[in-house]
């Protein structure tokens, strides 16, 4: 799906217009006057339709970024896109170093309960514990506490929730 913006202008007695591209957008602030014939110069970038609508505003994509965004951000796709909502929205990543740091994020699609049984099951942690007291191990407890020391992080996205860790911040 093709993505359309709108580039609102500050100045009142001008019109905005829709874009889908930067050089359609840059071909239209190129020759857009207001209603006194007086070139417009500043807009704000409205997110209309498309895709990554949410990484878009969480990005504070503005006439001045609006190059980076139409270069690295607007095709990002699945777990890229997730990955860089969570940077953005989460830790305050900006544009100029998220890139960077997708590679560092590890995602998880389910619950923090979800996420502690899958980590058990998969070290082997509850095979070390005898089966008649394995009942008693408290996977709700154990999840609470990964997210509280940090380890974890739960994250929800497109009525989605996630797990993240492995995010090295520096």
């Amino acid at each position: 799906m093709t993505n359309i913006y709108h580039a609102t202008p500050y100045d009142i007695s001008a019109t905005g217009f829709y874009f889908k591209t930067l050089e359609d957008y840059t071909e239209q602030a190129a020759t857009h006057r207001n209603e006194y014939g007086d070139p417009v110069e500043e807009y704000e970038i409205q997110f209309i339709d498309g895709d990554n609508c949410a990484l878009f505003r969480a990005l504070n994509v503005d006439q001045a970024n609006l190059a980076q965004w139409f270069g690295s951000f607007e095709d990002l796709e699945g777990d890229e896109a997730i990955k860089a909502l969570y940077l953005a929205e989460d830790l305050h990543c900006t544009m100029n170093n998220l890139l960077d740091k997708l590679d560092d994020v590890m995602l998880y699609e389910g619950t923090a309960q979800d996420y502690c049984w899958d980590y058990l099951q998969d070290c082997g942690i509850l095979e070390q514990i005898p089966e008649h007291l394995r009942f008693y191990f408290d996977d709700e407890a154990y999840a609470r506490d990964m997210v509280l020391n940090g380890d974890i992080t739960e994250f929800r996205a497109d009525n989605t929730d996630y797990i993240v860790w492995g995010v090295l911040m520096y």
